[in-house]
């Protein structure tokens, strides 16, 4: 064999930097490759199984329609605002007017009778169109208008009372009506809660003498950052973004017991409910505006409340009611009776807001009540 032959087994050496980026290309090929099978499966598997989380709206929003962006309470809209917003069972878009509320554009002077609601995602119509809340439903039916400011992202009585003090107590109104979420209302206003499931974000709590304490740093243009539009466009256009996310969530929370904030809280939570509503109470008479309160049941207060016949809250905040002027209805009991069995069908099969169904006869369940209260429009 001449020296200018290479035997058969040998093969020239490729460089150290020749080995890394073939390296990089192959497992770039198979990234690319699995990234859009797990689309692929996601897409299927989201659109034709019950799929009980969000989907893509193939509509990118450039701005979270809740962030952290009022100096005073917190999470908020921003002003004339749209938001397209797609569940396994519902496909809505959310609008806002000039201040933020989701809500037609009102004025801050008016002759006629006008209800303040305040209250979170609830009132506020999580998945459900504008013809379908509460309050529309309400203002239809009674000629009164209802200012909705109701919001989610985690919004509890503290900032209710904050709100109302520094924006919706602006607007003539001769009604206050509070919407008490027990299911989350307790635990967003404490601050240990705070501390491991609102981890750096902008919101108020209270201390352990009631004084009001700011977690995080105010910024007026969060979730408007290079990665918040990333993570836009993610939303929008993967199904695998939203398998992911709920993936995550529902490992987040499998270990946590049922909950049913109508029962399971306890006295440093109730104190601090009396705080909030006391708050709202003094700028509503600040106002010469009526307050009430309605309590909110959950899917798991209607299981509880036919496991056990258990009903803690309501009767707890009728006295508090009682005892303060203040007119309050716990709409667990009626709405249970008109249910006749079929209670599910009052929240999103695949949300745990309130359905259509839910919002009609929680006001049916209220109309009257409330028109006791004020009187019929002018």
């Amino acid at each position: 064999m001449s020296s200018a032959e290479v035997p058969a087994n040998d093969s020239p050496r490729r460089s150290p930097l020749r080995s890394i980026l073939a390296f990089l290309r192959i497992a770039g090929i198979n990234f690319l490759i699995f990234a859009v099978l797990a689309e692929l499966c996601s897409v299927i598997y989201i659109n034709f199984t019950n799929w009980p989380s969000s989907k893509p709206t193939y509509h990118v929003n450039y701005n979270s329609f809740w962030a952290d962006i009022n100096r005073d309470f917190g999470v908020w809209h921003r002003p004339n605002g749209r938001f397209y917003h797609q569940g396994g069972c519902f496909n809505v878009v959310y609008t806002t007017n000039s201040y933020g509320a989701r809500d037609v554009e009102r004025s801050l002077r008016s002759d006629k009778p006008r209800t303040v609601v305040l209250g979170d995602s609830f009132i506020e119509g999580l998945g459900v169109n504008d013809q379908d809340r509460l309050t529309n439903i309400l203002e239809k039916q009674s000629g009164r208008e209802y200012l909705n400011f109701g919001t989610g992202g985690d919004f509890g009585p503290l900032q209710y009372a904050l709100l109302y003090k520094t924006l919706a107590g602006q607007f003539d109104h001769d009604v206050v009506l509070v919407g008490v979420l027990p299911d989350n209302d307790f635990r967003d206003m404490s601050l240990d809660w705070g501390k491991t499931h609102h981890e750096g974000r902008y919101r108020p709590y209270y201390a352990g003498d009631y004084s009001i304490v700011y977690t995080g740093k105010f910024d007026p243009n969060a979730g408007e950052g290079f990665w918040d539009r990333v993570e836009a466009y993610l939303r929008a256009y993967l199904a695998s973004y939203h398998v992911g996310q709920f993936l995550y969530s529902s490992l987040y929370w499998r270990t946590a017991p049922p909950y049913s904030g109508y029962n399971d809280y306890d006295g440093v939570d109730f104190a601090r409910l009396e705080h909030a509503l006391a708050d709202i109470k003094s700028t509503a008479e600040a106002h010469h505006a009526q307050m009430a309160v309605i309590l909110i049941p959950t899917l798991n207060d209607f299981l509880r409340y036919h496991a056990s016949g258990t009903d803690r809250v309501g009767p707890a905040v009728e006295k508090w009611g009682a005892a303060n002027g203040v007119p309050v209805k716990d709409l667990l009991p009626e709405m249970d009776q008109r249910a006749a069995g079929n209670y599910r069908d009052f929240f999103l099969k695949c949300d745990g807001h309130w359905s259509p169904r839910g919002g009609e006869v929680a006001a049916e369940v209220l109309e009257p009540w409330l028109a006791q209260l004020s009187g019929p429009a002018k």
